[in-house]
This record gives structure tokens, sequence and C-alpha cells, in this order.
């Protein structure tokens, strides 16, 4: 049997047979002790125990290696006694469309002690008397709460709540084949008869033994699922319920019987969500797995929801990196498709890219997640949407989550003020961080494996006057494992390039503001350069991704391992290549040179705007333009533009003014084009990004020029000779429909 961690989706199944009566208790505890399970006390009793420190962060980390793919469904000990959000006019609502029996609600609710008949009887006189709406009257009496629903569904004794549970395990058992529709029925109908549990039933019935049912939960049980978007909802189905509550709690009516709704929920385990909507309308709940992307993607396709329309905000919930294999079945109104199984392993597939980002028109608000399901969930989307940042920020009665993609931030969800906490410990425990520490800064990381990738996680926190404010960057070692030909660069550019990184000595710069791609163009050179007869060392703050077969140092002010004494002890490791992260300094300039003129190559990086501007931030810094010329070969500037978005991509006139600044003739009979925004693109009409370059060889007539100390305009007319200006490359990438001018014009600055 696997581990715990693997069998997480088996062991909250087996909770869910144990709670239905179709799993005894011995066979539960031999399950969950073989599970690796520590403790076989009931759920509940586990989480009300006291538990060790060492315990508590078992709890914390439990999701961890099962984070990608997809989280599909919650800790059952988790939702059991969730709470599901929901406001009184929503109760009323509910009740107003379903029309349960009110008899049924008001025994229900006087069976648990939580009102008395008086206010019953009451409230009804009252709804006759004054010719009013029962259900409203029962809902602005305070007789039917969202804390009288919270307290009863918590008990979890009510027998709609027992029919639930037998309900979603029947199906389970039914998909896998364990036994048929017809047999669980009769073996419901003999269980109305005796009382006994159900694994006696199934037992005496000789349908299923509980040696048999082990060995299933042992080799592995998979769940129904369904593919919602091909679904054709009925909208009379979709009117029984508010569609705040539906896009809150994540599920969508499939069905209906007379017994029974049948509904496509993002967590079926969710059975605080089943047993509420038991109460308020009178069904037994069938709960069907969607992924809780797709049902996104389909609540704003339906006019309940704003469907067809375009938000005022921006914002999506993207997919997990990973989804499952799942056929695609057509649908009928209130005639579920066949559910699929959720497996994993060799069916793991990538998403096509234009099937991963659906539109959301607004920000969902998530509070029926748990903290660990939540913060999956935020990790997940960011690698699926190919986010390089994830910003969690506390405002004055919420958290704001948005990830920066391409450069832009956007909207992703609210989360509830009272979730900032646990959200925040959440993920200072998987960083290694100081839970208890809330008004300092902290930085940590953690690393994630997963069959798409390896993921680092750079953690930063800044108290801030509404909670702690989180900034995770999202390090994709494939972002940067890249080959010079897939940066953008033009022909000859990379042809310059590669004479420059094939010398055996000399210093080549990358220029630009931060955020415009150097550190993936100096790993795209080391890639090159990487061989096994080569020494590389980097000294890098921080070492934002390991290359293999190279050394890398991070820098560490604390200890005085600055770039400067990092770059004079590794000069002492034997090495043919150094990689110097920034120059900041004269030390670390004047340090660079030197290895560059005594038979090193040597890469690093300066803050400027042009390529030949580096010279003069070299000269500012106390070098001899003499060794600038000796030793600088090559200087490389670069900004990074949004790509437009192939699925959206059409043919447009820009203005006079747009035609003016790029330097072209109002008549000018070009093709320009841009994304007029679709949900691949997040509705920006951009999808990605590239860089616009400058590459500057440094020739022998260019170096004289150096060593005499001629202007930058005159260096500047010397580089034209050989190499394109930055805007120049950018005006080009605009006429061949790469990007678009407004972007262009937005990243690149004519000098």
């Amino acid at each position: 049997m696997s581990t715990p961690l693997q069998n997480e989706k088996i062991l909250r199944i087996a909770l869910l047979f144990r709670e239905a009566t179709v799993l005894d208790e011995p066979h539960w505890e031999e399950f969950a002790k073989r599970a690796g399970l520590k403790t076989v006390k009931g759920v509940m009793d586990v989480l009300n125990q006291e538990v060790s420190l060492a315990a508590f962060k078992d709890l914390m980390f439990l999701d961890l290696r099962a984070l990608i793919p997809g989280k599909t469904v919650a800790r059952l000990d988790e939702v059991l006694s969730a709470t599901v959000k929901i406001y009184p006019g929503e109760i009323a609502y509910i009740l107003r469309q379903n029309q349960p029996d009110v008899a049924r609600l008001g025994q229900l609710l006087l069976a648990h002690n939580l009102v008395k008949l008086s206010q019953i009887e009451a409230a009804l006189d009252r709804a006759e008397k004054n010719a009013l709406n029962v259900y409203d009257v029962l809902v602005a009496e305070g007789i039917v709460t969202p804390e009288n629903i919270e307290k009863l569904v918590r008990e979890r004794t009510s027998e709609f709540a027992l029919e639930n549970r037998i309900l979603l395990a029947g199906d389970i058992l039914v998909f896998n084949s364990l036994i048929t529709r017809e047999d669980f029925a009769r073996a419901l109908e003999s269980r109305a008869v005796t009382k006994a549990p159900l694994y006696k039933t199934l037992a005496d019935l000789k349908l299923l033994t509980q040696q048999e049912l082990f060995a299933a939960l042992e080799s592995g049980i998979e769940l129904p699922m369904i593919e919602v978007l091909a679904y054709d909802f009925s909208q009379e189905l979709l009117e029984r319920f508010p569609p705040e509550f539906m896009r809150r709690q994540l599920f969508l009516p499939l069905s209906l019987t007379d017994s029974c709704f049948e509904i496509a929920t993002s967590d079926p385990f969710n059975l605080a969500l089943c047993d509420t909507i038991s109460f308020l309308t009178g069904k037994r709940v069938s709960p069907v797995y969607s992924p809780h992307q797709e049902l996104l993607g389909k609540l704003e396709t339906l006019p309940a929801f704003g469907g067809g329309g375009v938000g005022d905000k921006l914002t999506t919930l993207p997919p997990p990196v990973v989804r499952r294999t799942a056929r695609t079945t057509s649908a009928a109104p209130q005639q579920p498709a066949r559910p699929t199984p959720m497996t994993g392993g060799d069916e793991a597939r990538r998403v096509p890219e234009a099937d991963r980002i659906r539109p959301v028109e607004r920000e969902p608000f998530v509070d029926n997640l748990s903290t660990v399901q939540l913060v999956t969930q935020i990790m997940e989307s960011a690698i699926a949407t190919r986010a390089t940042d994830v910003h969690i920020e506390p405002q004055a009665d919420e958290i704001r989550v948005r990830y920066r993609i391409d450069g832009e931030l956007h909207n992703i969800m609210r989360v509830p003020k009272e979730m900032a906490l646990s959200v925040t410990s959440r993920i200072k425990v998987l960083a290694g961080m100081n839970v208890t520490e809330r008004r300092r800064p902290q930085d940590g990381h953690f690393s994630l494996d997963v069959e798409t990738g390896s993921y680092d996680f750079r953690i930063s926190t800044l108290p801030s006057i509404h909670g702690e404010t989180i900034v995770m960057r999202v390090l994709d070692s494939s972002r940067v494992m890249t080959g010079l030909d897939q940066l953008g660069l033009e022909i000859e550019q990379l042809k310059a390039i590669e004479r420059l990184i094939v010398r055996p000595h000399g210093l080549i710069l990358v220029t630009g503001p931060t955020g415009s791609g150097k550190t993936s163009t100096l790993y795209a050179c080391l890639s090159t350069v990487n061989r096994e007869g080569v020494n590389i060392i980097t000294i890098e703050d921080p070492v934002e991704y390991q290359l293999e077969g190279i050394t890398q140092v991070q820098v560490d002010p604390n200890i005085d391992l600055t770039f400067a004494n990092g770059l004079r002890s590794a000069l002492r490791q034997d090495p043919d290549i150094i990689m110097v992260g920034e120059i900041r300094d004269s030390d670390t300039a004047a340090t660079a040179i030197r290895a560059a003129l005594t038979g090193h190559l040597v890469f690093s990086t300066l803050h400027t705007n042009t390529a030949l501007g580096a010279i003069n931030a070299l000269a500012h810094m106390g070098i001899d333009h003499f060794l600038i010329a000796s030793a600088v070969s090559g200087i490389i500037a670069q900004r990074l533009v949004r790509k437009i978005c192939d699925e959206c991509k059409r043919p447009y006139v820009p203005t006079k003014g747009i035609l003016a600044e790029l330097g072209l003739p109002e008549n000018s009979r070009k093709r320009f084009y841009r994304g007029e925004g679709c949900p691949a693109c997040f509705k920006t009409g951009y999808h990605g990004r590239t860089g616009v370059f400058e590459v500057v060889e440094v020739r022998e007539e260019l170096r004289r020029a150096i060593a005499d100390r001629v202007s930058e305009d005159d260096l500047r007319t010397l580089a034209d000779k050989h190499s394109k200006r930055l805007f120049q490359v950018g005006v080009e990438k605009v006429l061949k429909g790469i990007t678009t001018p407004e972007e262009m014009l937005k990243a690149v600055t004519v000098f």
C-alpha cells in the first residue's frame, strides 16, 4: 500500500464509507493503520484532541506532496465540520423556489432543540393571517437562520445527512463496479426494513463483503467525474438557487427527481453543503465531481451569472497544471453526462494552451475552501497561468489575491478577512518561517518537484496596517533553461552573441531595467557554453535557478560575501567562465574588468537604458576608459514586450499619433495587429512575452573610440554600422505582428 500522502483520496473515501455504514469499524481501523494514520479514533475526536507540535506540522504539510496535479477534494475531516456560508436572503430564496414541506422543517428544528414549538406556531399564524409567504416569515422570525442550519448540519445526526452519505457511497461503489445500481437499491430496501447498517445488509444479501470492499480500497477507488463545459444546464434548475450562493459554494444543479438533486461540485466530499441543500429543499443530494476551474468557467457563460458580457474587472481563477483524462460527453437538460474516473499517473497530460485559462468576469469570493485547499489552489493556479508573482494583500475587510502575468497584475480572487491569519501561517510553515513573528518582514522559500517541472516559491512578508502582505515569487526553471534562439533575438543578433560567448575571455554585459529578462539571457548564455571541460562559477543575489554542472554562489552580506569578495574568491577556483549577478559598485567593476583581462570570460549586468550607456556607467565607477575598451567585448541591451495573443489576433489601423511615434508616415501601408481579448489571454489581447534586443559587438574601431573617451552619441554612430538600436528592433517586431505599437512604445523609449 502506498503512503498516506499518495492515498489521501482513498482515505477520504474510506472515511465516507464509514460514515455511511458501508465500512464497519474494525475494517476502518485496520485500513487507517495500513494507510499510516497514527490514530484510529473518530474523526471528530481527532479534531478535538490536543496534538503535539510535530503532529500539527504533519497536518500543515499533509497536502504538500500532492499539490500538483490539482487537488480534487478537501480533507473529509475538515469539510465535515465546515461552515457553509449562506445568508438569510439566500435561505428565503431557496425555500421559496423549492417549497420544501414546512412540517418537516419544523420537526427537524424541534428535534434538535433549535427552536420552540410556540415560535413555529406563531410564525405560521402570522403568515396565514397576513397572506405572507410562509418561508419568508420563517426566515424573518429567526426560525430558519444560518446559525440554526449550521448547528443542524454540524451534528450530522439527521436522517437526510445519513442518506446523503449513503447516496454518495453508493455512487462510488456502482461507478467502480463493486455493485450494480439495482443491487444497491435492493440493499437500501432491505435496510429500510431491518434498520441494520449497510455493511451488514450488503453482506447478508451476498452483494459485497467487507473483505471485498477492503481489497478495493487498497487497490484504489476512483470518483465519478463530469465535464460541465459541454453540459446543457436547465435554466429552471439554475433558478432554484441564488447565483451568488452557487458561485460561492462552487456547484451547479445537474438534474432533479422526485427525491434527489444531482449537483456538479468542485468538492464532492463537502457534505456540509449537501446537507444544507437537503434541509432547504427537502431533497437528497448526489454530488458529482467537476474541476473548480471548469465550474467557474461554466458559471460565467450562464445568463444567471451575467455570462456573455465583459466585466469591469479582468480576472480569472485558472485551472491546475495537469488535468485528469476525461471523456467529453454530450448532455441534455436534467440528464447528466456519463461520469468519468478521476485517475492520475500515466494518464495525466498537459492542458492545451488555449484551454488552460477561462474567464471569470468578477473575482470569486472564496469562503468555502479550507486553508490548505485555498493555499494549494493559489499556487496551482499561479503555475497554470505562468504567473511570476503572487500577491496576497490584506485589505480592510477582505484579502485580495493578484497574479503578475506577462508583467501585469491581475485580480484573481477575494478571500474573507478572517482567513488571513491561517493563510499566512500556512505559507510560513511551508517556507520555514517564524509563524509567530508578525511585526517584522521575513523571507523564506520552498520547492516543488512536479510532473510538469520544478518550481521554487520565494516568499516575502511585509507587515501592513491590515495585516501581513505576502508576495510569492514563482520560479520555473523551464523558463530560463532555454536556448538563445528562444529569447526573441534577430538572426544577426543571435549570430553576434554566439560569436561573443565562444571567445576565451572578455566582459559581456547585459543591461536593462529590473524585470527586463536579463537573468534569462545570462542563463541562456551559460547553458550554451556549459560543457564538461569548462569550469563555470556564478555569484548571484539570490540564486534564482539551479544550473546543473555549474558552481553557484549565493551572496551573503552578513558574512561579508559580497559580489566583489565572491568574485575574488572565484578567481582562485580555476574558473573558465564567471557570471556576476550585477555590477553594483566600483570594487565589483574593477574586479570584473581585471578578471576579463586575465583570460576569463565574464558575464554580468548593469542598469542602463542603452547598450552603450554601460560604457559611461563603468567610467562613473572609476574604471579607466582604456581598461573598459580592452575588457568589454560585447553589450546586450534588452526589454520585454507582451506578444499579441494568437487566438484573438486581428488587423487594425493605428492612429496618426501612433504612426508618428513609430516614425512612420501617415499613409503607411504596413499592416498592424492587436488582440481583441479572449479567454486564452485574460481578455488583454496579449499572451506571453518576448525580448527586444540591442547587441553591440565591441569591434576594433569602437574599441579605439572608447579608449579615446568619445561621447556616447559618437559611439552610437559607430555602433550603428553593425547593429540595430532597441527602438528600431521594436518597430520591426510591431511590423511583423509580434507585438502592438502601444506595447512597444511603453517598453522601449527612443534614445
